[in-house]
């Protein structure tokens, strides 16, 4: 029977279960809990939980032991609420939890996010005399490690050292994992340190993640200095590490050191692995250091590694992003002599690079001839085409693309309708902006902040002012938190209309809704008011922008000047701050 549920064929054992009874064998604890634990390990959870209801039908209490694999299983299977509630349930029928459960129990919070959930039932733990083992610690460990509670982590690691628990491996990773994460070389080397003093020999995934902190805040030659350590205690250095070492000469403008690396790799019979060398090349090309991530591509191609086509790709994204677009397309042009076969993501990537330097024709030619080669543009190689047609102008092909889009089946996201909705606004096409956005909400379509912005945004600047306070409307219901930049654009129309009151009550609103002013808001209407001479209101929100040590832009600089020159208002100039005053000097 257990073979059977092993083998995944659920129903037959269940009848082979069920033949048993009829014959009048009566299963007992150890067999209905032997059932549950192969169905809960194969995710079959409600087949299980059949099983523990028939089991209470024939008058057999559950125990520890099967409680323990629901609450594993749900945790598993990602339905930590269930798992809680199983948890629960065992203690109100009596049933002690052991270490196991609450383990299981407080994995299932973790994963979900809610540690200080985990950490009650920690406590609870101690409290009723359970001792945490050194598991138990690691999974609260891993549970603040991963929500960044490093203080949390730190704490709980000293207290489970001073109690005499001895930390192994795993919780050494979870730690080492938690401070490369972020950056925290200096850490992560004390906590090797402390391996050592535990007597635990750190492996090549602990010196990997180590040399990746240092590597990561430019500590090279300490980096260098661990991997010498690792080599030294014997453990045989991995492709990963390696190519984080490679990754630090590069930046540092080390080529030659770069270069030496990778030979050592293949004296060591260390072959250097396409996917963790590509993310080299990807972060150097984020760093615009495009001659390094050229020279290890190159290098990589000498020593017999073939570059595959994300390979290829992050290399031609990268000089389209440095707009450089004869190297990547003699980059692509030699790609296509490898007789891999191109995909979207490298057309996008070119398309993309064409229509940043504003080659819209090349950005075309590149559209159809991916077509003509019968791949399939998915939806970000259509938004990159459709802002690229819509900031040329051409409206009428971004919105037949657009069609095109819809009706081969790709469905679009709420970065495609931002972009078509953006892009009919600049080129003052409202009233088909509006249709679409009326027809995303009677689709009930889940908009963002960002859809808002541009469409109350787009018909303030087109003079639809009645059918933007419409939408203003719509979206203080609409759920999503308050934005600064909407209510940027409705209080500045508002003061031009000579509204201030109603100006005045938006931003009281937002401010009181936890939504805080930004430097560009405050600067925008300081110069709005300015403009008005209404100059009492515009030393309030001045005095605002002191408070919160934003900086003056330029338009306000102007019109204070513009103010303190004028010869009039002279009794409200005075009462600004003296640092104002220079603006009164010639």
């Amino acid at each position: 029977m257990l073979g059977l549920v092993g083998d995944g064929a659920v129903e037959d054992a269940v009848k082979l279960f069920d033949e048993m009874r009829d014959q009048g064998v009566r299963p007992d604890v150890v067999t209905y809990g032997s059932v549950i634990d192969k169905l809960c390990k194969i995710g079959a959870m409600d087949k299980a939980y059949g099983v523990l209801r028939r089991m209470a039908y024939e008058g057999i209490a559950p125990n520890c032991a099967v409680y323990n694999c629901f609450i594993n299983g749900y945790s598993t299977s990602g339905q930590w609420k269930k798992a809680v509630m199983m948890f629960e349930e065992m203690r109100r029928k009596g049933i002690k939890p052991d270490v196991v459960t609450y383990s299981s129990v407080m994995g299932a919070l973790c994963k979900h996010g809610n540690c200080s959930d985990a950490r009650k039932v920690f406590d609870f733990m101690v409290n009723s005399g359970e001792t945490p083992n050194v598991a138990a610690y690691s999974i609260l460990l891993e549970g603040y490690a991963l929500h960044g509670s490093l203080a949390d982590v730190k704490i709980l690691f000293e207290t489970m050292v001073g109690l005499g628990i001895a930390p192994d491996s795993h919780t050494f990773s979870i730690l080492l994992h938690a401070y490369a994460v972020h950056e925290m070389a200096k850490e992560a080397l004390l906590v090797l340190s402390d391996m050592r003093k535990q007597r635990v020999n750190p492996d090549a995934v602990h010196y990997k993640t180590v040399i990746h902190a240092l590597c990561c805040v430019g500590r090279i030659e300490d980096a260098i200095s661990q991997f010498k350590q690792m080599i030294h205690e014997g453990t045989r250095p991995n492709s990963v590490s390696y190519a984080f070492l490679v990754q630090g000469f590069c930046r540092c403008g080390s080529w030659e050191k770069a270069q030496a690396l990778v030979f050592d790799m293949l004296r060591r019979n260390i072959r250097p692995e396409a996917k963790e060398f590509t993310r080299v090349i990807q972060n150097l090309c984020r760093d615009g250091r495009l001659n390094e991530a050229q020279n290890l591509f190159d290098l990589l191609i000498n020593v017999d590694v073939k570059p595959d086509v994300v390979m290829y790709g992050t290399l031609i994204d990268g000089y389209c992003l440095a707009l450089k677009l004869d190297e990547a397309k003699n980059l692509f042009n030699a790609f296509l002599t490898t007789g891999l076969k191109p995909n979207d993501i490298i057309y996008g990537a070119l398309i993309h690079g064409y229509c940043k330097c504003g080659k819209i024709d090349d950005a075309l030619f590149m559209f159809k001839e991916m077509l003509s080669k019968e791949i399939k543009p998915g939806n970000v190689c259509y938004n990159i085409i459709l802002g690229g047609l819509f900031k040329a102008g051409r409206t009428t092909a971004a919105l037949e693309q657009y069609h095109k889009m819809i009706n081969s089946g790709v469905k679009a996201d709420i970065i495609t309708y931002n972009i078509v909705l953006r892009g009919l606004f600049k080129n003052n096409f409202a009233r088909e902006a509006l249709a679409i956005f009326q027809s995303l909400l009677s689709m009930n379509f889940q908009l963002d902040v960002r859809t808002y912005y541009v469409m109350i945004d787009g018909l303030l600047e087109s003079g639809k002012k009645e059918d933007a306070k419409g939408i203003f409307s719509a979206f203080s219901t609409s759920g999503l938190e308050p934005d600064a930049s909407i209510c940027r654009v409705m209080i500045a129309d508002l003061i031009k209309d000579g509204l201030l009151e109603e100006a005045d009550n938006l931003f009281v609103s937002m401010e009181n809704s936890g939504c805080a002013a930004d430097s560009r808001m405050l600067n925008d209407i300081v110069r709005l008011l300015l403009e008005k001479e209404e100059v009492c209101k515009a030393r309030f929100y001045l005095s605002k922008i002191d408070e919160r040590n934003f900086s003056l832009n330029a338009s306000t600089i102007y019109a204070l000047m513009s103010l303190f020159s004028d010869g009039k208002h002279e009794e409200q100039k005075k009462l600004f701050p003296k640092k104002y005053h220079c603006f009164n000097e010639d």
